[in-house]
């Protein structure tokens, strides 16, 4: 039995979470199909406990208390924690940013960045959530979940062109996740941020089921002057940490 009043809350935290720029009571009220009073309330009482803030403008955002706990639960996270030192030593043999990223329905979140010296600047950040068709990470998934799986998240994505690159055609983009999957890794090629070149490689889990990707990022003359050489390193990668969470891979 659920509830209503804790549901209330959680939905409006996972809408602002989507939301940079901030929300007003009016939006929030509509938006989420609450009545104003009870949203005034509701919003009142988050404000008072640190789970969210209100600008002099009376926009609101997720408050520190949420930073606290997302911190936490990220860190805290088996993949996360596995995962990091194999990110780190990837850094030295590739000189890219390093990604690691789960997926929540039609998006992926990024868990962890690694920064190598000479980093692309990306708009990727640890928290940030961003959509599967667009990013290496997000068509990792996409390639290496079964079918049935793949086919359901195809229909529900939103095509959203980000560049000129982005694939927007659910054929075009099924046509590349097949020979994705033949090569054991995917290409992310200027389709989320322009002059960014990204490699990708599933992580899976003792069931053979895809839980996690991992990523290197970098400019792209930079990333295709070593393509071949970070491809093997990347899908290295997945499979060493795949095998920390009880996958065999033979």
């Amino acid at each position: 039995m659920s509830v209503k009043s804790a549901e209330r809350v959680l939905d409006i935290i996972e809408y602002l979470s989507r939301i940079e720029d901030g929300v007003s009571l009016m939006s929030l009220s509509k938006e989420m199909e609450i009545p104003k009073s009870s949203m005034s309330q509701l919003l009142l009482t988050m404000v008072n406990k640190g789970y969210l803030t209100k600008s002099e403008s009376n926009l609101y955002k997720l408050g520190h208390k949420l930073i606290i706990a997302g911190n936490k639960a990220r860190t805290t996270n088996d993949i996360y924690s596995t995962s990091l030192p194999i990110l780190k030593e990837k850094i030295g043999l590739t000189g890219g940013t390093i990604f690691l990223a789960i997926r929540s329905s039609t998006e992926i979140i990024y868990l962890a960045k690694v920064d190598s010296d000479n980093a692309q600047r990306t708009t990727a950040q640890p928290g940030t959530r961003k959509p599967l068709h667009s990013t290496g990470l997000g068509k990792t998934f996409l390639a290496f979940e079964a079918e049935e799986t793949r086919d359901d998240l195809l229909n529900r994505m939103d095509y959203e062109k980000f560049t000129s690159h982005t694939i927007t055609e659910m054929d075009t983009l099924l046509s590349e996740l097949k020979k994705y999957k033949a090569q054991g890794y995917v290409v992310d090629d200027e389709e989320g941020e322009d002059g960014v070149y990204c490699l990708a490689a599933p992580i899976y889990n003792d069931a053979d089921k895809i839980i996690a990707a991992v990523s290197c990022a970098g400019s792209k003359n930079r990333m295709l002057e070593n393509k071949a050489d970070i491809a093997a390193h990347i899908m290295e990668a997945g499979r060493e940490i795949s095998k920390m969470q009880g996958h065999n891979s033979m």
